[in-house]
C-alpha cells in the first residue's frame, strides 16, 4: 500500500500530497467551515504541516482568528476558487478531505463542534467528539 495520497483543487493548477494515514479525519461544523465549504460541516482530514508537501500551483491564502484566537491560514487556488488545505498555528494541516485524489480516501472518524451545525443537520452520533483546543 502507498503510504502517500494526492489531491488537487478543481482545476489541477494546485496539487498536493499528504501522508495516506492521517492524524484525524473529522467533519467540521464550526461557522468559518461552514462558510468555506458551503455546506453544514467540513471534510477535516487532518496531517503534520511538515507532511504536506506541494507538487503544483502557487496557492493563494488568507489568515483569520479563529474564535479560539489562533490563526488558521486557508489556502485556495487562485484560477477555480478550491479551498485545498488550512494550516493551523497547532502544527497541523486541515486538507480538504474531498480534494484528495480518488475520493474514497476520506472517512470520517469525528465530529468537531457540532453545536455549531444547523438544527436540519443529520449528525452522524457514532463518531468520536473531537474537543475544542
Amino acid at each position: 500500500m502507498n503510504d502517500r495520497i494526492q489531491g488537487s483543487c478543481l482545476c489541477q493548477a494546485v496539487q498536493f500530497e499528504v501522508p495516506a494515514q492521517p492524524l484525524v479525519q473529522t467533519l467540521c461544523f464550526c461557522a468559518d467551515c461552514q462558510v468555506i465549504s458551503g455546506a453544514n460541516s467540513y471534510t477535516a482530514y487532518v496531517v503534520p504541516v511538515t507532511e504536506l508537501v506541494r507538487l503544483r500551483g502557487e496557492p493563494g491564502h488568507y489568515a483569520v482568528l479563529s474564535d479560539q484566537g489562533r490563526t488558521n491560514t486557508r489556502y485556495f487556488c487562485r484560477d477555480c476558487g478550491s479551498r485545498c488545505w488550512a494550516e493551523l498555528e497547532s502544527g497541523v494541516a486541515s486538507v480538504n478531505g474531498m480534494a484528495l485524489d480518488g475520493g474514497s480516501h476520506f472517512k470520517p472518524t469525528h465530529n468537531h463542534r457540532r453545536n455549531n451545525a444547523p438544527d436540519w443537520c443529520a449528525i452522524d452520533e457514532g463518531l468520536e467528539e473531537l474537543p475544542v483546543s
